[in-house]
């Protein structure tokens, strides 16, 4: 009985008092009113420990910051192409020693507006001035290989979208491939008061574009094959990316590469948290 009663007088002496404990990182106290244990923390000259979740916007800062920050406890999490995240956690578990895990950084590799803009249109089937102004809105990205010069320009993929923009009342018939790999259209333009006006138009068979697709990435080769169809005379053209999938997953290697070969012996995990 004395010593419930020592007890009681002992938390009582300790209401609103530091309490210091070897176990505890920080003094706490029992707060009178509902007695209830807070920390002090905060009322401390600095925390006790780094509390910070950064979401980072390029490989480089991530890079950067896991430079400044890292010590023996930090490890990199990577969850493959298709999360095509990157989490360092600075405060992580030690075999010997478990961690709070509250400091981290994350990189979830943003893809570029120019990716989206290829992406959103793969394989959308589009009306002659539909398909004429994509082209001209991205032909910025549309490259000629070093290693295959006949393939079709920026400026040839311009003058087909062009010559498409500009004829209005034009009925096609079905194209022949030609030896070069590309199908020639043959088509028939009506003119008010003329009997019309006959005319060819080669299509290539496939084109190229170059584009990072992540932000602060490296630029990467894709081949986007060139499609049309021809119903009731009218023409409706459209591409397919070949393997966008296999894109995005050498730009996640490529990203993956970057980093843990400038993070020095920080372990990198493939492994979602």
């Amino acid at each position: 009985m004395q010593q419930a009663i020592n007890q009681l007088v002992t938390l009582a002496q300790a209401l609103g008092k530091p309490i210091d404990h070897p176990g505890l990182a920080c003094p706490i106290a029992l707060v009178p009113q509902g007695v209830e244990l807070q920390g002090l923390e905060k009322h401390l000259p600095a925390p006790v420990r780094t509390r910070q979740r950064l979401t980072v916007l390029d490989a480089l800062t991530f890079i950067a910051y896991i430079t400044r920050f890292a010590t023996p406890a930090t490890a990199v999490f990577c969850n493959g192409p298709e999360g095509r995240t990157f989490r360092a956690v600075f405060d992580y578990h030690q075999p010997d020693q478990p961690a709070w895990g509250e400091h981290t950084a994350t990189y979830c590799c943003p893809l570029t507006i120019e990716w989206g803009n290829w992406k959103d249109a793969d394989r959308k089937r589009m009306d002659q001035a539909s398909f004429a102004e994509f082209i001209e809105n991205n032909v910025k990205d549309i490259v000629t290989p070093p290693d295959n010069p006949a393939a079709p320009s920026a400026a040839d993929m311009l003058e087909i979208s062009r010559t498409l923009e500009a004829k209005k009342n034009i009925s096609f018939r079905q194209g022949t491939r030609l030896d070069n790999g590309q199908v020639q259209l043959t088509y028939n333009e009506q003119i008010e008061g003329r009997a019309g006006e006959a005319g060819q138009l080669n299509i290539p068979e496939q084109f190229y574009i170059g584009l990072k697709p992540f932000l602060g990435g490296e630029a990467f080769l894709i081949t986007a094959r060139f499609r049309y169809r021809i119903s009731e005379g009218r023409l409706s053209m459209w591409f397919e990316l070949v393997r966008p999938d296999k894109v995005l997953e050498e730009a996640y290697n490529a990203v993956r590469k970057q980093i843990a070969d400038s993070i020095g012996d920080v372990p990198v995990y493939e492994a979602t948290l």
